[in-house]
């Protein structure tokens, strides 16, 4: 199973089980491609596009909404003036990871701040502490020569941004790029698009006090992706240092890639891109004249209901279970044929009392006292209220 086919499996779990979504929400639905209009097939991993807008989580649909509308954002593939119907979406997970944060620095120090240092987080917008789609403050590449940029289309931006100040009292500006389930092949050639492309990042490329090494790749190979949405937002990154953006005097991209996205780091097109290394971040690490201002995160961080929301975890989580014999299989204790037989799972849990199956929950007793989980729920939130019951 590639790692695009375990998180179809995933969302599907999730969308059949979650108690976030109503039930005429759980139905295959075709999905609607970015021409607002539907294909012919329909799928387990899409939702009917009327309820697009509950792919973002409860916690952050209104808000989401709302920010998306004021600052003109446009969703990748949008049913009806929301989000994708496609579960698994890049923009989505970034979406419902980070948007609690938009109002909450705390969550930002919790994700961000081992990794950037980070001693108080900043207002990057009047009311905010996080916004998406970033662009920065001017046009520094010519993208949008007939009119206004538009944020998320059609010019250079990272999906989220936000300002700190570190522990060494540096203000930062930290650009996120989030990936999911992406990967990309071989383009194909098109002079005349690339003539612009060049005519727009050329120079910059070139220059020597740049962020990127001219003498690695050609520039006509660093227009396959990811290379060229790398390479751009570098190039921004670095604008935007050197103008004291949003003032700051630093400026850093952290790059949010699942470490299991192997096909990711297999989007090496071309001889040239492969001669240099064996995945996508060695030669983008050999093309960096500035390494430390490209940072990796794996996005197993967000993980945690105390960074992003319960829902968040369970949607996302590898070790989730939804009914019994998922849980009896996770724990390594049998099959439909031990629900009889709870010992299996109170050892395996490390638990002195008794556990007690129900259709929609598990029960741990102790001293005649109960506490249900139910259904569904991480094997970490089991095992921490194995411990919370039974101390000793």
């Amino acid at each position: 199973m590639t790692y695009t086919q375990q998180e179809k499996t995933r969302q599907i779990a999730w969308k059949m089980h979650t108690a976030a979504l109503p039930d005429e929400a759980r139905y295959p639905a075709p999905y609607i491609g970015k021409d607002g209009l539907p294909g012919d097939c329909s799928f387990d991993f899409c939702v009917p596009g009327e309820f697009a807008r509950y792919n973002l989580l409860p916690e952050v649909r209104a808000g989401a909404l709302e920010l998306f509308a004021e600052l003109g954002i446009p969703w990748h593939a949008s049913a009806n003036n929301g989000p994708t119907n496609h579960l698994v979406s890049s923009q989505v997970q970034c979406v419902n990871a980070l948007m609690p944060m938009v109002r909450d620095p705390a969550r930002l120090v919790r994700a961000f701040g081992a990794t950037l240092g980070t001693a108080e987080v900043l207002e990057i917008e009047p009311g905010r502490y996080l916004t998406f789609e970033y662009i920065g403050p001017e046009d520094f590449f010519n993208e949008a020569p007939a009119g206004d940029r538009v944020r998320g289309a059609h010019c250079t931006s990272v999906d989220a941004a936000f300002l700190h100040r570190t522990i060494d009292g540096i203000v930062e500006l930290v650009l996120v790029e989030w990936k999911y389930t992406e990967y990309y092949r071989l383009r194909r050639p098109d002079p005349a698009k690339d003539k612009v492309r060049l005519a727009r990042y050329g120079d910059a490329v070139t220059n020597p006090d740049g962020p990127v090494r001219a003498d690695v790749l050609a520039f006509e190979h660093l227009l396959d992706e990811p290379f060229y949405q790398l390479v751009r937002q570098q190039l921004l990154a670095h604008a935007l240092e050197q103008r004291g953006a949003e003032g700051a005097s630093r400026v850093r991209i952290v790059h949010v890639l699942p470490a299991d996205n192997d096909a990711y780091q297999r989007s090496l097109a071309r001889p040239e891109h492969r001669a240099l290394g064996d995945s996508v971040s060695d030669v983008w690490h050999k093309l960096l004249r500035h390494p430390d201002r490209f940072i990796h995160m794996d996005p197993a961080v967000f993980l945690d209901a105390e960074i992003t929301s319960r829902e968040y975890v369970l949607r996302h989580c590898d070790a989730v279970v939804h009914d019994l014999p998922e849980l009896l299989a996770a724990l390594g204790v049998g099959d439909r044929e031990d629900i009889g037989d709870p010992e299996g799972v109170e050892d395996a849990i490390d638990f002195e009392g008794t556990v007690c199956f129900h259709p929609d929950s598990v029960e741990l007793i102790i001293d005649a006292i109960g506490t249900a989980l139910t259904y569904p729920f991480t094997l970490g939130e089991l095992h921490a209220l194995s411990g919370e019951l039974d101390p000793g």
